[in-house]
């Protein structure tokens, strides 16, 4: 699941993962219940009046386990690295971000995820 800010960074993910994209954290929410996920590319500015704070959030509290949740955003604030790591966020990166450094964190992350029970009933992205 990725937010369509990421657009150079979308098209190198879909040489390997199918995406979903979404703008709005209610729509992150719909795609969360109708497939299982291995990553969520969160941008914590988000339409909708929700913030990507938010959407953190919710992933710790309902999705423990997976997607993990890595921040793609430009506000390179300190505080607001704490802030989205305390909401649940695995890795956070700030604007540009280079594919492979993204690609490999991901290929961190999904070993572990591999090593967990994925229900196969549902489709995983």
């Amino acid at each position: 699941m990725t937010s369509p800010h990421h657009n150079t960074t979308t098209v190198i993910l879909k040489e390997k993962y199918e995406l979903c994209t979404v703008s709005t954290v209610a729509e992150a929410k719909r795609a969360l219940k109708e497939h299982i996920y291995k990553f969520a590319l969160v941008d914590l500015s988000l339409r909708g009046g929700v913030s990507g704070i938010d959407l953190l959030k919710h992933l710790k509290n309902e999705f423990p386990d997976f997607p993990i949740p890595i921040v793609i955003t430009a506000h390179a604030f300190p505080t607001i690295r704490v802030e989205a790591i305390e909401a649940g966020a695995a890795e956070f990166f700030t604007k540009p971000i280079l594919s492979g450094v993204l690609l490999k964190v991901m290929e961190k992350y999904e070993t572990v995820i591999d090593a967990k029970v994925i229900p196969t009933a549902t489709k995983t992205r």
